[in-house]
């Protein structure tokens, strides 16, 4: 059980937030800038098609005005209500006609500067708009804007150019973007040019469609960034999963379920950066394993070797690090651990050994046991294990199935 939850504990640590959103946060760069650049690039192409619409419409009312009779009234001494009337009649019509026109009017530029001649504004109470219009007055000058879109718009259209603002203009009566198209009389000469205004509502409710579009698209790659984020990180745990598993079957002998000899050295040398008072060493060792194979077969040898890693297992701390080291060897290394302790342990091992040879029925079963203990200042495996292994043979030598422990390490009893 305690290895079962070690095992569920590592595998979620490594099921991280961090995994989850860094791969979403780098996803949703990513998507959020293939969804977001083509719709700042259409948004644009739509301002140029609104200005596009803006100059068709501006072109539109300058074919609707008589060009004669605005000639006539750009003379202020020619100016009577009966010729502003008739001149301004066409105008009211087209305005009516498109009540999305927020503004519709002529001017006329003298010495560089523009002047109204007829607002379609005067005769509000025919045109079918929601807006409060405010009319201009006749030969009332324009006020320019704080920002001029193009110093030459004037000649521009005087020119016979249709001219569109670049974008949005803001005066005294709102946020418009404005198209001037030339008037011309029967003869062709330029007299004044007209101009129609789209406030910023025209567009706004233009562009509501396609923001929602665009707030659906976006919300849709962030979605699949949280996706790929999910995807990303279960694949990582499972990878490192894998890779966890793969490490633990690597350090772990199949037969007896302890570590083995390349996990062990690990295991010790993780223990050995823990500064302990004292470190024991203990070897354990199968007293005649190949006469036990020869005998009576390999798996009843295999099922001693099982048996006595039981008995280390049940005769330690949970602390204490636990490896079949060889083939009949065991290996017990115990930070922490004095001389008294680590004979207790050995004893243990040994009466566990003896009470399973009981249960077994294998009168030859018995276990040697070597012991070293170091001090911190001493604290240094391969020469620890050389004392052990030394210990172990001579208890080997002395009758087996005892343990004997290592002249260093009776020099600390």
């Amino acid at each position: 059980m305690p290895l079962c939850k070690n095992m569920c504990v590592s595998a979620i640590r490594r099921f991280t937030p961090r995994t989850f959103w860094t791969v979403s946060l780098a996803a949703a760069v990513v998507l959020g800038a293939i969804v977001a650049i083509p719709q700042w690039l259409s948004k644009q192409a739509r301002v140029e098609v609104l200005r596009s619409h803006v100059g068709a419409v501006a072109r539109l009312a300058a074919s609707v005005v008589d060009g004669d009779l605005h000639r006539q009234l750009l003379d202020p001494a020619n100016k009577t209500p009966e010729l502003y009337a008739r001149t301004l009649e066409p105008l009211v019509r087209f305005h009516a006609a498109y009540p999305d026109i927020f503004y519709v009017y002529t001017m006329v530029e003298r010495d560089g500067q523009s002047y109204f001649v007829v607002d379609t504004a005067a005769e509000s109470a025919r045109l079918k708009s929601a807006h409060k219009l405010v009319p201009s007055e006749y030969m009332e000058p324009f006020k320019q804007l704080d920002v001029e879109p193009d110093p030459d718009w004037l000649q521009q259209i005087a020119s016979g150019k249709t001219y569109v603002y670049p974008s949005f203009q803001r005066d005294k009566y709102g946020t418009f973007l404005s198209g001037h198209a030339p008037i011309y009389d029967s003869q062709g000469r330029y007299s004044g040019f007209v101009g129609v205004d789209f406030d910023l509502q025209y567009y706004l409710a233009q562009e509501a469609s396609f923001r929602a579009i665009s707030i659906g698209t976006l919300s849709g790659a962030f979605l699949l960034a949280l996706l790929i984020g999910f995807v990303a990180a279960r694949y990582h745990f499972d990878l490192n999963d894998r890779i966890e598993q793969q490490y633990r079957a690597s350090i772990r002998d199949e037969l007896t379920s302890l570590l083995n000899r390349r996990g062990a050295l690990t295991a010790v040398t993780e223990a050995l950066a823990v500064r302990a008072s004292t470190y024991a060493t203990i070897l354990v060792d199968v007293d005649d394993l190949k006469g036990i194979n020869d005998n009576y077969g390999h798996v009843t040898g295999d099922e001693l070797l099982v048996s006595v890693a039981e008995a280390i297992r049940e005769s330690v701390r949970a602390s204490d690090i636990c490896a079949r080291f060889g083939g009949d060897e065991f290996l017990v290394f115990a930070a922490g651990c004095d001389l008294d302790a680590a004979t207790e342990i050995a004893r243990r091992i040994l009466k566990k050994v003896d009470v399973k040879r009981q249960t077994l029925e294998r009168a030859g079963f018995g276990v040697s046991i070597g012991i070293d203990i170091a001090p911190l200042s001493d604290a240094a495996f391969a020469a620890m294990y050389r004392r052990a292994d030394q210990a172990l043979y001579k208890a080997k030598g002395a009758g087996r199935n005892r343990y004997v422990i290592s002249e260093v390490g009776q020099l600390l009893a």
